[in-house]
């Protein structure tokens, strides 16, 4: 057992997964038990297998976090500090993260057409625009389709905090797992106060009882069948030792300490937590970047917290030895405005925005692209949504350019731009 107990999440073999359920009856739940759909083949060659996605919700501010622009009109009143990197500075409000540039590299030339919250959000998560006919998977349901399961009874996909994504076109199988608070992380597994095992057996013959007629004229239904596999699904995490994974309280207190108390950096222990359990994308949200007012303020409020647990997950990633196969993204919908606004505030702005990487094959220590002196345009080497995206595939071996298939027979690429690449770069 490692300082973490890595000992608690042993992968399960197919011969072990099945020998632990034989005779429990949960393999005949719903009559639609299929071990190919929990055991679908990952890619080869892997560079990294894992995701961890650190969204910062709201439109964090490049010029106050990862592109400083100090003595500038525009730079506002934070200094910047070097980091371990060579000629990276960042602003002066992350000392522990500029500490860890040896692993971490900086995007600061991203950029969008897309300024609302809304289409930005969902741009950065589908690699899409939005469609009012149409709910395009996210990133993290298309890996989780692309590469399969790791550990049959976990959840590949999990967000922690933050809103709860719909599957899209891929369907519900592949909706992520919503974690509301990383302190209460199964609260919806555990049963209710009022209700023992038995009651549970109980509702569950019940509720096979009722659906049996219903099944049997629907044998074809594909909405039955992924209706089916979700209450499969849930049953199985329920009554499965992998749960263990979700448990903060299993680890050291010195290790939850170093996360610090805040909500984002205990999500961010989960996310580790995660992702050594066989967990293929976890996504941690960090909210309040909104700032039209008292930005300076805010930030300098909020940037302890994020500095204390990216800077702590990364370490542990590498003590863990898991930072070579696990993708560590931290980003945003969109920049802040350049000019500073009546309200001490910045604005929405999408022409030029930043993002951090490390880990699963990432090269740290680099700084892509380059903003304007003052911040509001991209300078250097424009980094688009689907390059952000391509890279992300690359990492994880998937081919961007595969396409998938909606329902109704729509193709769907893996990365719409068919001119996007991986930033090279990075590699």
């Amino acid at each position: 057992m490692n300082q973490c107990g890595c000992h608690d999440y042993v992968a399960l073999t197919r011969r072990r997964f099945l020998g632990v359920l034989g005779g429990a009856g949960a393999a005949s739940f719903l009559g639609l038990w299929d071990p190919r759909l929990l055991f679908a083949r990952p890619g080869r060659n892997a560079t990294a297998d894992s995701v961890i996605l650190l969204w910062m919700a709201g439109g964090q501010s490049h010029l106050d976090t990862w592109d400083p622009k100090p003595g500038t009109p525009t730079g506002g009143p934070f200094g910047a500090i070097d980091t371990t990197a060579k000629d990276i500075q960042i602003c002066e409000l992350f000392p522990r993260i500029a500490e860890s540039f040896d692993e971490l590299s900086v995007i600061r030339s991203l950029t969008s057409r897309e300024a609302n919250h809304e289409r930005a959000t969902y741009q950065m998560h589908t690699g899409y625009a939005p469609l009012g006919s149409f709910q395009h998977s996210t990133l993290g349901s298309v890996i989780s389709k692309m590469k399969g399961r790791k550990v049959p009874d976990l959840p590949p996909y999990i967000t922690v905090g933050g809103q709860a994504w719909p599957a899209g076109y891929l369907g519900s199988p592949f909706a992520p797992f919503r974690v509301a608070d990383p302190d209460e992380p199964t609260r919806n597994l555990d049963y209710h106060q009022s209700v023992d095992d038995e009651n549970f057996r109980e509702r569950l013959r019940l509720l096979r009882k009722f659906d049996r007629r219903f099944r049997a004229r629907h044998r074809k239904s594909d909405v039955l069948t992924a209706y089916a596999e979700h209450y499969k699904a849930a049953h199985q995490l329920m009554h499965s030792d992998s749960a263990r994974a979700f448990d903060l309280s299993r680890e050291p207190k010195d290790v939850r300490e170093k996360y610090g108390a805040s909500f984002f950096g205990q999500g961010c222990l989960l996310a580790r937590r995660l992702v050594q359990a066989g967990v293929r994308f976890v996504e941690v949200t960090n909210a309040g970047w909104d700032t039209h007012a008292d930005n300076f303020d805010e930030i300098r409020g909020r940037a302890p917290a994020l500095d204390r647990a990216v800077a702590a997950l990364v370490q542990d990633l590498r003590e863990n030895e898991l930072l070579h196969r696990t993708v560590v993204l931290l980003c945003t919908e969109f920049g802040r405005s350049p000019k500073i606004n009546k309200n001490e505030g910045r604005d929405h702005w999408s022409r030029v925005f930043s993002a951090l990487i490390a880990g699963g094959g990432i090269v740290g220590g680099r700084a892509v692209g380059a903003s304007t002196p003052g911040g509001q345009e991209v300078a250097q080497d424009p980094v688009s949504v689907g390059q952000l995206h391509a890279t992300l595939c690359r990492c994880l071996d998937i081919d961007y350019s595969d396409t998938n298939y909606a329902p109704d027979g729509r193709p769907i690429r893996i990365v719409q731009d068919h001119d996007a690449s991986a930033i090279e770069a990075l590699f």
